[in-house]
């Protein structure tokens, strides 16, 4: 005869929200440094090579930051007014920065010392950057103008003119290197052929650009302004693919982590989002103390970086992966041979293996399970319900008995000192959202088997009265939440929240 199985019990855990894999990544960063710049942080710059050095831009001067250490490894203060942009290199040994007084200056980061002061620009420079191939100079300013600068020589190659605004923002296409991107408060943004120095896509956000990403491959560009970010299929002659509204605020930044899937916004109200670039949807949200200003991780996805507007450099790191085990090669055998036969011999099953021909020890059976084995179902309730067990190990008791057509048999026929404990369990638990449907078709049965006897025991009408005035008590706030529903409801209509 086959063994009873033992009662599943119904157990009701609290419900969690199942978090995915990119949402566990960015869990992983945990708090390394916060550390205190003389100004607003308006700019980060990461280099792609090790030491994975990093620059921040704040007031007059451009610190460069050590991975290892999460300290200033150099600090660049050879600036007479605001400094903007400063850029890090690829290879982590040129920065190149602008400032408020027009000029474009590119420094060695070992030296800290001037390697070349490009002036063109007639009004503050905001944006600079290195191109894909090392040698130029990509700028940008408040006189509208986008500037293109040959590094050994220092003299400007191309001035390109078509904004109507100031030049805030610009991005290089890693697979493209003629091809330049650039945002302005004109609403617009547009592509640049720098082999022609024409214009030859107008993209329009919209609202002034604060910031822009273009992917790799030149295909995709995404660009922020307002609250909004927009993305755009280049090859299709700008079509726009979607639009994101995450923020309340402004985004004033926006960036790709080091394998080009992420993409991370931060913005005016303390929020900094990382979405999936798969699906465009929001994986992960971090808040900060203050405006967030600029945003980046280190090009080993390392470190998170966010610049915030009160100067403080928020630095988080991801802890380093474990090294892969070494997997052991197999050796050649001999088929035929003693060990070709004996192969698997000291091999340890599985967890997930069904292992066959072991001698596995009964289970023991609880006393309520011993009852139901027994066709007891009278005792293995007022088991369950007289001793101190769980209200779930109650209510899965209640559903087998459901199940086995048996819940009349054990509640008729019951005298007061017996009908009690199911009369106390029943008010102490029907309101529970848990188990009130179950608790609901209990108290049912009870009042159609024992309504025809009321009033002949004083302490079990006491209890029946008590579950009248628990279930009017209950009707009451779910008719209250109801009617705040409706109401809440009515409001995200009218606001355009729904």
């Amino acid at each position: 005869m086959a063994d009873l199985k033992k009662l599943i019990v119904q157990e009701n855990k609290k419900v969690l929200t199942k978090s995915n894999p990119e949402e566990r990544f960015w869990k992983k960063f945990k708090f390394a440094a916060a550390i205190k710049e003389f100004g607003a942080v308006t700019h980060l710059s990461f280099s792609h090579e090790a030491p994975y050095y990093y620059t921040v831009t704040s007031g007059t001067k451009v610190n460069v930051y050590s991975v290892k250490t999460n300290a200033v490894h150099q600090s660049i203060s050879r600036f007479k007014k605001t400094a903007y942009s400063g850029c890090i290199r690829r290879d982590g040994k040129l920065v190149v920065a602008g400032s408020e007084d027009n000029s474009v200056q590119v420094f060695e980061v070992g030296t800290r010392s001037i390697l070349r002061q490009l002036t063109g620009h007639v009004r503050p420079c905001h944006v600079t950057k290195f191109d894909q191939d090392n040698t130029h100079i990509l700028s940008a300013a408040d006189d509208k103008t986008l500037r293109c600068w040959d590094l050994p020589t220092g003299e400007e190659i191309l001035c390109m003119k078509g904004h109507d605004d100031y030049i805030r923002s610009a991005a290089t296409v890693a697979m493209c290197p003629d091809i330049w991107f650039s945002g302005s408060y004109d609403h617009t943004v547009k592509m640049w052929d720098k082999r022609s120095g024409e214009c030859t896509l107008t993209l329009d956000h919209g609202s002034p650009v604060e910031s822009l990403v273009v992917l790799p491959t030149g295909g995709i560009a995404i660009s922020s302004g307002s609250n909004k970010i927009k993305v755009w299929d280049v090859h299709r002659s700008g079509t726009q693919l979607t639009t994101l509204s995450n923020h309340q605020k402004t985004i004033t930044c926006l960036a790709l982590d080091f394998s080009n899937t992420r993409l991370l916004s931060a913005s005016l109200d303390h929020q900094v989002k990382m979405y999936d670039l798969s699906t465009y949807k929001v994986t992960h949200s971090i808040k900060y103390s203050a405006p967030v200003l600029a945003i980046g991780t280190t090009a080993n996805n390392s470190h998170l970086i966010a610049g915030c507007n009160d100067g403080i450099v928020h630095i988080r790191e991801h802890p380093s992966p474990a090294p892969l085990p070494l997997k052991r090669p197999l050796s050649a055998v001999q088929p035929g041979s003693g060990a070709y036969f004996a192969r698997g011999k000291n091999l340890l099953p599985a967890k997930t293996d069904a292992v066959s021909g072991k001698e596995t020890k009964r289970k023991k059976l609880s006393q309520y399970d011993l009852h139901l084995k027994r066709f007891q179902y009278r005792e293995a309730f007022d088991h369950v319900v007289s001793s101190r067990h769980s209200p779930d190990i109650v209510v899965s008791v209640l559903l087998e008995l459901f199940r086995r057509d048996a819940i009349k048999r054990v509640l008729s026929g019951r005298n007061e000192e017996t009908l009690q404990p199911i009369l106390t369990f029943l008010v102490n638990h029907v309101t529970n959202p848990r188990h009130c449907s179950v608790l609901c078709d209990l108290a049912h049965i009870l009042t159609d088997l024992y309504s025809p006897v009321l009033g002949m025991s004083p302490a079990i009408d006491k209890l029946f009265e008590k579950l009248n005035k628990r279930l009017k008590f209950e009707l009451k706030v779910q008719e209250r939440y109801m009617k705040l529903q409706g109401a809440m409801q009515c409001f995200f209509t009218a606001t355009g929240l729904s």
